[in-house]
């Protein structure tokens, strides 16, 4: 797993222009970076109501023994950089996703008031690389630009830095995904105009929140190597249990 330098740097890719500077990012030190899972315990992670439901192999990899919850971790978070490896069984309709900046954890909130970046065998579903619901795609919203999938059985890794209003997503050390949310101004709409199924306009979600770990009907997959790294001094304002409703931020011009 890499631990190469983040740099964020504003780009020219956009119709609509340049990319936002991001938070200032302290030095790539080790010692910033937070484990999530050290191949051992889940002391990072609130496993209430997960007693059996997620589990840790001989060789430290964790996986969902049984349908249940998304494993979220304890602290929230704002502007960082998560990384891990998964590995996916190929031909049993693996799927699994990577949540940031959930603001609501509870089940059925998650997926409206948060992030997901997919994980997904993709060509047991058929699904083209480029999909918004491909492997590496941030679900609904941004396609994998690069095809840079390693087959079902072998360790995928993904980096995904979130950055103020910039979401970027890594997969094998290869850009796939990197979006500006703040173009999402509208429910239920997309910035080239097309629809998408959330209720809220993305760009007004807090940018803040859980990380967690999707367990998808306990489909095989398994992860290792997960930590997170702060990328700026900003603090959570929220603690989630807030109304969504409550901590979105106002409609451009208002």
């Amino acid at each position: 797993m890499t631990t190469r330098s983040v740099i964020v740097v504003a780009c020219v890719g956009l119709v609509l222009g340049v990319l936002p500077a991001a938070p200032s990012a302290p030095p790539d030190d080790k010692d910033r970076w937070e484990v999530l899972f050290d191949g051992k315990t889940l002391d990072a992670f609130d496993t209430t109501g997960h007693e059996g439901v997620w589990a840790v192999t001989a060789a430290g990899e964790l996986y969902p023994a049984k349908a249940g919850r998304t494993l979220y971790a304890k602290k929230r978070y704002c502007d960082f950089v998560l990384e891990f490896e998964c590995k996916m069984g190929g031909g049993k309709k693996a799927n699994s996703g990577a949540f940031v900046r959930v603001h609501d954890p509870r089940p059925n909130e998650e997926v409206w008031t948060g992030l997901e970046v997919q994980i997904l065998d993709n060509a047991d579903y058929q699904i083209p690389f480029g999909a918004t619901s491909a492997n590496a795609a941030l679900y609904g919203l941004a396609g994998p630009k690069v095809d840079a999938n390693k087959p079902a059985g072998e360790w995928n890794s993904y980096r995904i830095t979130a950055a103020g209003s910039v979401v970027t997503v890594e997969l094998n050390a290869k850009e796939v995904v990197r979006t500006d949310l703040a173009r999402w101004t509208k429910p239920g709409v997309n910035p080239d105009g097309t629809k998408n199924k959330f209720p809220h306009a993305i760009g007004a979600l807090p940018r803040e929140g859980f990380v967690g770990l999707q367990n998808y009907n306990a489909t095989p997959v398994w992860f290792r190597g997960v930590r997170i790294k702060p990328l700026s001094d900003r603090q959570p304002k929220y603690t989630g249990k807030e109304a969504i409703d409550q901590v979105l931020a106002p409609p451009p011009g208002k």
